[in-house]
């Protein structure tokens, strides 16, 4: 698959610790992202809340989507037409266009015990793995598959290398504010100011990791700018953007998570990370 294609990767797996591994690399064995989520109650908790704050966000907008882990397993079952514990791996991956956020251009590889007629477009591509996605981004895993088009390149190849092992793993480059019509340039805060989103024309690629730890559960992302001058500049964009989401979110419990997100710059490396243990999270769900 050309690297002016696929653009960005991410991985949803067993959990084997936080070691970290090559594209692709990684055992079937042991469980797979729906094992991980109906065993692991931190996991589980986190999931949910995170849906449950979507739908809080787009009341009247996404309505029948799923609210906790067993209405998201329950209709991937029913899209894939089987038990999603058959699904040992799930790498995802898309296009982020120039003139569009996404730009109908993302599928799905599935180590998994599915049939190659499962699915809108689906590729067989041997050893119990199939591709389902958009019909040319099936062709193009097909492709890669088959050696004929090279698999995804720098620099989101080194970012999604870099990231720490965990259940779910990304990598993207990112859509420039000035250049793409779905990201604005800016953000209002109600008569404070704005949040100037230009500087994150200067970061190359988001990667990042949903880990776990123990009872903790956390979340971890890096962002690579062009050089020590650009990461300061993200950093800062970053910070604001900590503190205009802290101001803007209605549950004061999700309010203090964001809040507790730390920002550290090293060299051209900008790192955040928030964790949370798992009667923590819990807790944000049972108060639903």
């Amino acid at each position: 698959m050309s690297s002016s294609r696929r653009e960005t990767a991410s991985e949803t797996r067993r959990p084997p610790g936080r070691r970290r591994t090559r594209v692709g690399g990684g055992s079937r064995n042991g469980g797979g992202p729906a094992r991980v989520g109906r065993r692991d109650d931190g996991l589980r908790t986190l999931t949910t809340a995170a849906l449950q704050q979507h739908a809080q966000y787009t009341a009247g907008e996404d309505a029948g989507r799923p609210r906790d882990v067993d209405e998201l397993l329950s209709d991937l079952e029913a899209d894939l037409g089987r038990d999603p514990e058959t699904v040992h791996r799930a790498t995802i991956f898309g296009d982020v266009g120039s003139e569009e956020l996404f730009s109908g251009y993302a599928g799905v590889v599935f180590a998994a015990e599915l049939r190659a007629e499962d699915g809108p477009w689906v590729g067989a591509l041997g050893s119990d793995r199939v591709v389902v996605g958009t019909e040319a981004a099936v062709a193009d895993v097909v492709d890669v598959a088959n050696g004929e088009t090279p698999a995804i390149g720098e620099p989101v190849r080194g970012a999604y290398e870099d990231s720490s092992e965990a259940p779910v793993r990304f990598a993207s480059r990112l859509p420039d504010p000035t250049d793409n019509e779905g990201v604005p340039a800016r953000l209002d805060r109600s008569g404070r100011g704005s949040v100037d989103l230009t500087p994150l024309d200067h970061a190359a690629t988001l990667a990042g990791a949903i880990y776990r730890d123990g009872d903790v559960r956390g979340l971890e992302t890096t962002l690579d700018a062009a050089d020590d001058a650009a990461a300061s500049d993200v950093a800062s964009v970053v910070r604001e953007l900590r503190e205009y989401t802290q101001s803007e979110l209605r549950d004061d419990a999700v309010a203090d998570i964001v809040g507790d997100i730390t920002v550290e710059r090293d060299g051209a490396t900008v790192t955040t990370s928030v964790s949370r243990t798992v009667s923590e999270l819990a807790s944000l769900v049972e108060r639903k």
